[in-house]
């Protein structure tokens, strides 16, 4: 009876909340089909098809970044995304790589794009992850004016696969939140609906590139960052399993042991699950190979499990529209490949999912700087009250969601050492069942993209993305179309640390089945 009523006042709750955040946005005005038409052919590409183009003189390379380099001016007024950039220096690298291929013959050109498979393609980066000569303030008032002085390890990788960095996208303040709003750069939006959230702390990375401004984008997940933007925006992401991605260079604030975390990945943001694949190949020496992997993999050997839920009152449901998604992408994959599927039951109280990602988090920040530190841009301690009152008073230096995120953490820290919320407990159970051979279908979030600012009203639904954080398990996410609002729908498919080609495999069939990413504007092509 007592689970019963906990429902109904979640129920209601979220029911209320929504209503306001309705009657917020009515007088905006029309909020969906704001971006113009796709007008080049080059911009709906995959990069694999992009590099080909380039190496088989169909396109020159610098035609190419020119068409996104247009693309990017003609969407950004509207969405938000892109906050530095390097068009003339893109255009000058694509220009030196015409010149390159026009030297060879088809036969050195061939034997190029195997050493260099994203030759003369372009790229985007969130804005903490360091690209020599733009912005590195990751949304704090105090580093305005700020640029990076070298490229991210993963950058000089990507580079070295011959691609060629673009701009960097907006982030939240200090990557401290699932949606892309900071005091220095404001609010990005959603490209299918300008008054719903793209996601983050990758929001912006997830808008530029589902409204074809960019091929490829580097993101990096700590709860979820790369894979909320990418179900909010309806393109395909992938957290690896931790450490095949070097972390140097993808913090703007150095940290003592911050390249051995566990609990953070960078990883690719894609309009399509092979260029998932390439883009990983050519960020992680440890997924060489991949390619083989994911096309070697039998889906009909594979045990599937699936959940719909997170099975707890203290949560909300998953939203109708996406349980059915998710329900016909598993039965799909029992159908057409004869794969074993399995509800699955949740081996720990997922209402504390959150807290177990806390746990591993606080173990990981041990002797690194605060929070309260880094709001200062390691030049002291910030003062909370000072900061609340000056929010109070309309003359605030940092965003709400960072104030209150910094608040809970400070006087709720020592909460999420108890051993109860212990992570290795949790990774020990999700281990044993998934096993070798296994993957796990479930939700990204419990909603299609909600409207700005309702995220902080159902901290909660990050549950989902927590806990495969908390356990280092690699996660896919996988777009499935849209809802009756033209929002995207889709899934998350977990497996094992060292078995990302499952997920990718899984992400391929049912990008097959379902499409995959669908442009929120109209193509003229």
């Amino acid at each position: 009876m007592l689970s019963v009523i906990i429902s109904f006042l979640t129920w209601l709750y979220l029911s209320a909340v929504r209503c306001v955040f309705r009657l917020l946005w009515l007088p905006a005005g029309p909020t969906k089909f704001l971006l113009p038409p796709i007008d080049d052919p080059a911009l709906v590409q995959s990069a694999c098809t992009l590099a080909l183009w380039i190496r088989q003189r169909k396109r020159s390379a610098e035609s190419i970044v020119e068409a996104f380099r247009r693309r990017v001016e003609a969407v950004n007024p509207i969405i938000n995304a892109v906050v530095d950039e390097r068009f003339e220096a893109a255009l000058r690298e694509a220009r030196e790589v015409d010149q390159r291929l026009d030297a060879c013959t088809q036969e050195e050109r061939e034997e190029t794009g195997r050493a260099q498979p994203l030759l003369g393609v372009p790229f985007t980066a969130k804005e903490n992850v360091l690209v020599k000569g733009l912005s590195c303030t990751h949304g704090l008032v105090l580093r305005r004016g700020m640029k990076a002085e070298r490229d991210a390890e993963v950058v000089c990788r990507l580079r070295e696969a011959g691609a060629i960095p673009l701009a960097v996208t907006n982030v939240p303040e200090l990557g401290m939140w699932i949606e892309s709003i900071n005091p220095l750069y404001g609010r990005t939006a959603n490209p299918y609906d300008v008054s719903r959230t793209p996601g983050g702390s990758s929001g912006g990375e997830g808008a530029l590139l589902a409204s074809c401004g960019t091929p490829l984008s580097i993101g990096t997940d700590l709860i979820g960052s790369i894979r909320i933007p990418s179900f909010y925006c309806g393109t395909f992401g992938h957290k690896p399993t931790s450490g095949w991605v070097s972390l140097d260079g993808c913090r703007c604030l150095p940290y003592k042991n911050y390249i051995n975390r566990k609990i953070t990945v960078a990883g690719p943001m894609c309009r399509s699950v092979g260029d998932l694949v390439v883009f990983l190949e050519s960020m992680a020496p440890r997924a060489a190979g991949l390619a083989a992997r994911v096309a070697d993999t039998d889906i009909g050997a594979l045990k599937i499990w699936w959940v719909d839920g997170l099975d707890s009152p203290w949560c909300r449901r998953t939203e109708k529209s996406l349980r059915e998604a998710l329900h016909a992408a598993h039965q799909h994959l029992q159908n057409s490949f004869g794969a074993t599927t399995c509800r699955f039951q949740w081996p720990m109280d997922m209402v504390h999912a959150v807290d177990i990602w806390l746990n591993k988090l606080a173990g990981e920040n041990k002797d690194e700087p605060s929070l309260l530190t880094d709001m200062k841009n390691r030049k002291g301690t910030v003062n909370l009250l000072e900061e609340w009152l000056r929010w109070v008073c309309g003359r605030g230096r940092h965003s709400f969601t960072l104030l209150t995120v910094s608040t809970s953490l400070k006087y709720f820290y020592k909460k999420f050492l108890n051993p109860r919320f212990d992570w290795r407990n949790a990774q020990k159970k999700m281990l044993e069942i998934l096993g070798q051979n296994g993957v796990l279908l479930m939700p990204v979030m419990p909603e299609v993209a909600p409207f700005h600012g309702e995220p902080q009203c159902f901290w909660k639904d990050m549950n989902f993305t927590a806990i495969a954080s908390a356990t280092e398990l690699p996660s896919t996410s996988v777009p499935l179309g849209l809802s009756k609002e033209g929002l995207p729908l889709g899934l998350q498919i977990m497996t094992t640390p060292g078995n990302d080609h499952l997920s990718l495999a899984v992400a391929a069939a049912l990008e097959d089945k379902f499409g995959g990413w669908i442009s929120p504007s109209p193509i003229t092509i």
